[in-house]
């Protein structure tokens, strides 16, 4: 048998075992329905309607964002820029976290860390994404999971940045429309976690919007109290996970390896030993898992939630599945398929 021979059925035999694979896998591959979907189905109803309760706020304030944007939920869009402005944001993304269907996200995250509503989970959140702690919050109230919540009011550009709406007002007005959770801590934020980089304005603006709220604002001395302090709370509540949403300075740290605290559902990370690092390394030393949602595109892309959605929200179908494979059949056909690979090769 000559070369060309030898290599054309070569050829055949891998050509016949690569299109009995590619078959198999396409027939015995479908996509099944999470198992606690009806769930997740609540948490993005009750988000809706928590969306809706910030909307009638801004409403009754006539609080309109200077931002140009088409999303359904665009009222949860602060401005540019306010005094009470931390650091710059990205437009598209917080468009994109106004979906309902991060709430969905975050139930299944939760499920797949194998929470129950017998756990109890850390959040902390900031005013940059307000959209995101509406959901986290009602993922969680959907659970019947409690929270031990953190809140900071800076926010990034357009965040909960509007004087009148900020986060506290936020979470006001959710608690007196059937939120279940307060925060057990609210500070100012920026930088140090008391203020640091803010005006005199904007640091007028959240004291007064603590005290129309009857909030006692914490205002730490350094970064680190503020760590050490949230560190003994979350510990002595004896939290399974933290939920991070947003970069506030304390879940992140302010160590060089706060840029590279992985996103999504993270069971452990590369140890950080360094003095100033955050909540996140601190806790997830001990063996506390955490959710860390800050590169919003990046969660929405992996999930099939519409990254910048325009006028509305296509359904993201692969968010509340899971694809599954026949084992069994899928050997078979691969079996059947390597039957003509035999004996070409015998032969050849």
């Amino acid at each position: 048998m000559n070369r060309q021979s030898l290599n054309t059925r070569l050829i055949i035999a891998f050509v016949v075992l690569l299109t009995g694979t590619a078959v198999s896998v396409t027939l015995f591959r479908k996509q099944q329905p999470l198992p606690y979907r009806g769930v997740m189905e609540e948490a993005v109803v009750l988000t809706e309607k928590m969306f809706g309760v910030i909307g009638q706020l801004k409403l009754e304030k006539n609080i309109v964002s200077d931002a140009h944007s088409n999303v359904p939920y665009n009222f949860m869009i602060g401005d540019e820029w306010s005094e009470i402005t931390t650091t710059l944001g990205s437009l598209e993304a917080k468009e994109t976290s106004t979906n309902p269907d991060f709430a969905a996200l975050i139930v299944r995250l939760l499920h797949e860390a194998g929470l129950s509503g017998e756990d109890k989970v850390g959040v902390i959140l900031s005013g940059s994404f307000p959209s995101l702690a509406i959901s986290a919050l009602a993922a969680l109230q959907a659970m019947g999971i409690e929270p031990v919540v953190m809140s900071s009011l800076g926010a990034s550009t357009y965040g909960a940045n509007q004087p009148g709406a900020t986060w506290i007002d936020m979470e006001a007005a959710l608690r007196r429309n059937g939120l279940r959770f307060k925060s057990v801590i609210v500070s100012i934020g920026a930088g140090g976690d008391n203020g640091e980089g803010l005006s005199p304005e904007g640091m007028s603006i959240l004291t007064n919007a603590a005290y129309r709220n009857k909030v006692d604002l914490y205002i730490p001395a350094t970064l680190h109290e503020s760590i050490v302090k949230r560190a003994e709370i979350f510990r002595e509540a004896n939290i399974s996970l933290l939920i991070n949403i947003g970069g506030n300075e304390t879940a992140l740290g302010n160590c060089p390896h706060s840029l590279g605290i992985p996103n999504g559902l993270q069971r452990e990370m590369d140890l950080c030993n360094d003095w100033d690092r955050g909540l996140i390394s601190l806790l997830n030393e001990s063996g506390i898992p955490f959710i860390n949602m800050l590169d919003i595109k990046d969660l929405a892309s992996r999930y099939g939630i519409t990254v910048s959605p325009g006028t509305k929200y296509s359904q993201s179908t692969n968010l509340y599945s899971t694809t599954t494979t026949n084992k069994t059949l899928l050997a078979i056909i691969l079996a059947i398929s390597l039957i003509p690979v035999f004996f070409l090769i015998k032969k050849t």
